[in-house]
């Protein structure tokens, strides 16, 4: 998935819809989910790293390792400081699925009470209570992604 680096605004939520928008099921949501932020945050870190052929692809960082690079070099304050805390929550329920094959349910409120605070009002799916949970998931976790790989575009095209 290195090819993910050169995608388009659009190519990328393109993307993440064609992936995400076809699962039910919640367990697959959090495990792709997941990688689809690993993917955005691998991005973002190439683009703050000052080696000059850096490949967080092949890295042998983990997805923990990885989110304490981005408080600490990141620049995510105030809002983006939530934004981390859901992405937390989103590893920790994955390491659920990936450990006990379980689906902790108050962790997955969690998430989208740190993404509410995180968010404008009117921003996201992911509020609508009246949607299944994969779908709100999908919602939450394309949001992050775009947060995320945004950031990263300003930096490889030369708008920060």
């Amino acid at each position: 998935m290195e090819e993910v680096r050169g995608y388009s605004e659009d190519k990328f939520g393109h993307f993440l819809r064609k992936e995400l928008s076809q699962l039910t099921d919640v367990t697959l949501v959090l495990l792709k989910g997941h990688l689809f932020t690993e993917f955005a945050i691998n991005c973002y870190l190439e683009s703050l790293s000052q080696a000059k052929r850096s490949n967080f692809f092949k890295e042998n960082f983990t997805y923990a390792t990885k989110l304490k690079m981005l408080v600490h070099f990141g620049n995510f304050e105030n809002e983006g400081t939530l934004i981390l805390e859901a992405i937390r929550i989103l590893n920790r329920l994955r390491n659920g699925i990936a450990h006990s094959l379980n689906v902790n349910e108050q962790l997955i409120q969690e998430f989208f009470a740190k993404l509410d605070k995180a968010l404008p009002p009117n921003n996201g799916n992911f509020r609508n209570k009246k949607l299944d949970i994969p779908l709100r998931l999908t919602s939450g976790i394309a949001i992050i992604c775009g947060i995320i790989f945004g950031r990263y575009l300003e930096i490889r095209d030369g708008k920060n």
